[in-house]
């Protein structure tokens, strides 16, 4: 809910297409969902919360690092190439940039320096975003979704946590 409402309100400020709305709330929420999913994968494998914590940051952190903008995938190393694929910015970045520059046509008159993109698919394509769909970034998070609820589970099986035992007040 909440990020439906901060959806609403940040869309028209920034004065994003109009049309596309809905698929951006759509891929908002998703993410959201993602985000969420893969915090509940950390918290149930972590033995406290402190740790939990302290885990995300370096997670977060290699997001960045390998989501595909900062070095490229082939510029990754090979054990280190699954990452970008279950990068929650990744996944994130690609979805509102295709749902924002597809269809898009871009004000090229006056004078301009370096390279100027006409359309938003040639502006895509300079970020190696060309071919893919809203699709795929779609499939894409549920996947991970679908994982870390699954790992999520294993998890809290697996490690069996131990919760304190609820008893009857005392009588005074």
């Amino acid at each position: 809910v909440f990020n439906a409402i901060f959806g609403a309100i940040i869309y028209p400020l920034a004065k994003l297409q109009k049309g596309k709305f809905k698929t951006f709330l759509g891929l908002t929420s998703l993410h959201s969902i993602a985000s969420e999913a893969f915090g509940l994968f950390i918290g149930s494998i972590s033995p406290s919360s402190d740790v939990a914590l302290a885990l995300f940051p370096p997670i977060i952190v290699l997001n960045i690092i390998f989501d595909g903008k900062n070095i490229s995938e082939e510029n990754t190393p090979p054990l280190l190439r699954w990452v970008a694929k279950i990068g929650l910015i990744r996944w994130g970045f690609e979805g509102l940039a295709l749902n924002e520059f597809e269809g898009l046509e871009f004000n090229t008159s006056g004078p301009r320096r370096g390279p100027v993109a006409r359309t938003g698919e040639e502006a895509l394509a300079r970020f190696g975003l060309n071919g893919k769909s809203v699709g795929d970034v779609i499939g894409a998070q549920t996947k991970i979704i679908a994982g870390c609820w699954l790992l999520s589970y294993l998890g809290l099986a697996l490690t069996r946590q131990k919760y304190e035992v609820m008893k009857l007040p005392l009588a005074d």
